[in-house]
């Protein structure tokens, strides 16, 4: 099946590892890079093309960007006259990474036959962390390139871009592969007479891979706009805490821990009958306000809307998508591009409440520079009677392959302090739902195997860590055919300030929140 997502480059697991630092020599990295073809790609570095790519695939996506007229063009560059240097060396440890990764670049240029000079680099041991852009791991090693017209930016050229692609792919596999699994390093390609700042390399980083892309309404309004707006409707009907375990609290401090817990919100009056009823629509592929014609609960899902084994959980370990089960409803290709790409007032108006119930945060969606073009940010699930599901966890920024992300905000915790934190929102949006129907979200507590059950309900919106073990519960036999419909999104929630405590989603409304249920490991004895 195709991989349905929003941008079309593929983020590919390392699957192999290399020595220790310490170990490294230039002939156990040969030993390690695979062939130099397109199939080997990272093809994460293959950013300005991606809009093209989802215009010749799917011709209803509008074009979005410019591209500029050098980036294809290889008459405007000869190669033969393009040599790299290192300029600095920012957050990289001098004497054990440092040389490891420079070797790996090497051998890197000497499959392309570049000369690569690294004799004169100016090092600082400590990360960079920028004001303007909180959560960013700050390890960057700064590159010129000579032999590029100045008209041209270096790192969009193909061949630059194929060098930082096998490059990056090697040093995160070597970095990686040790015992103390280091952080990946952003590698920055720039003209010799560029002067960009460290920040601006970092934020153009972040703006190629669209990273840190707010939601449209997250673009507007002022602070004191959003606390206004504030109503009954952010407050939580239930609250619960659970899967406590020490973890690490820094990643600069290894050795440092304390107790985290996951968390699960669920809100009764954030959607109104009028907005679940057009985003019902927009999932079933109706016009917003088309009324409700459908006799489910004897046909089920549109087939021409819906696929068996069109449910996508997670990806798997070789990279692929994950189904749940091979039964069970999915959105096709085209309705996964559909609510990802085309303009829906619906989907932009809960979009909107949502910037407003994490004002404290810049609310993206799960951007496909983090785990390829096999999950999509927003999808929607139509369970049965007789499917079967198992328990998953939808992301873990601990787990992230080699890739974009990994390379500007590294691996971490979920929740950690000044860190992007992944959450997933899940809606039920039929019209009516009877208990005894059932098919509750079911979430676990691995350390005790405790469980609880979120029971649909018309509207009701579950707010939870991506790192949350869940699973969909079938409906029963008394469903009929009927599906339960929701509607996901996978977003990251940026932090505003540096060191700010991500574990704080409150914004504000501390006061008037319901205490947590703590569930099974989550109690601190």
């Amino acid at each position: 099946m195709i991989c349905a997502v929003i941008l079309h480059f593929r983020v590919f697991l390392f699957t192999t590892i290399a020595p220790l630092c310490n170990a490294f020599t230039p002939s156990s990295l040969a030993a390690l890079q695979a062939p130099l073809s397109a199939q080997h790609l990272y093809s994460r570095r293959i950013k300005k093309c991606r809009f093209t790519r989802q215009r010749s695939l799917y011709g209803q996506v509008p074009f979005q960007e410019e591209l500029s007229d050098s980036f294809f063009d290889a008459s405007l560059i000869n190669s033969e006259q393009v040599r790299l240097s290192v300029s600095t060396s920012v957050g990289i440890e001098p004497d054990t990474e440092l040389p490891c990764v420079l070797n790996a670049i090497s051998s890197v240029c000497e499959e392309f036959g570049i000369p690569f000079e690294h004799g004169n680099i100016r090092t600082d041991p400590l990360p960079f962390h920028p004001e303007a852009i909180p959560g960013v791991l700050g390890r960057v090693l700064l590159i010129h390139v000579d032999g590029v017209p100045d008209t041209i930016v270096a790192d969009d050229t193909d061949l630059i871009s194929q060098i930082k692609i096998y490059a990056s792919e090697q040093i995160d596999g070597i970095l990686a592969g040790g015992e103390e699994q280091r952080q990946p390093i952003l590698l920055a390609f720039r003209n010799r007479n560029s002067e960009d700042s460290l920040e601006n390399v970092i934020a153009k980083e972040i703006s190629d891979y669209g990273l840190r892309d707010a939601i449209e309404s997250s673009k507007h309004g002022s602070e004191t706009s959003r606390r206004q707006s504030d109503d009954s409707k952010f407050l939580p009907s239930k609250h619960f805490e659970i899967d406590g375990a020490f973890v690490q609290s820094s990643i600069d401090s290894p050795a440092d821990t304390h107790f985290d817990t996951s968390s699960i919100i669920v809100f009764d009056n954030l959607v109104d009958p009028s907005l679940r009823k057009r985003l019902l629509n927009v999932v079933k592929g109706n016009p917003e306000e088309a009324p409700d014609e459908s006799n489910e609960s004897e046909f089920g899902p549109d087939p021409n809307r819906w696929e068996r084994g069109g449910l996508i959980d997670v990806v798997d370990e070789d990279g692929t998508e994950r189904t749940s089960n091979g039964t069970c409803w999915g959105l096709t290709d085209d309705a996964i591009v559909d609510i990802c790409f085309s303009h829906h007032p619906a989907i932009a108006e809960f979009e909107t409440t949502l910037s407003h119930l994490f004002s404290d945060f810049v609310v993206s969606r799960l951007p496909e520079a983090v785990f390829g073009d096999c999950i999509s940010p927003l999808t929607a699930n139509a369970p049965t009677h007789g499917d079967t599901f198992e328990n998953h966890i939808d992301a873990d920024p601990l787990q992230v392959p080699p890739s974009p992300w990994a390379d500007v905000f590294g691996r971490y915790p979920n929740r950690s302090s000044g860190k992007p934190r992944f959450v997933s929102c899940l809606l039920y949006l039929n019209e009516c739902w009877d208990s005894d129907w059932g098919a509750p979200t079911r979430f676990l507590d691995p350390p005790t195997q405790q469980t609880i059950d979120v029971i649909p309900k018309p509207g009701r919106c579950v707010i939870m860590d991506q790192d949350i073990s869940h699973t969909v519960v079938a409906p029963n036999v008394e469903a009929g055919k009927r599906p339960r419909y929701s509607l996901v999104w996978k977003l990251i929630l940026h932090p505003k300030t540096l060191k700010q405590d991500m574990k704080d989603l409150y914004c504000g409304r501390k006061q008037v929140w319901p205490d947590p249920t703590i569930v099974g490991s989550a109690r601190v004895s």
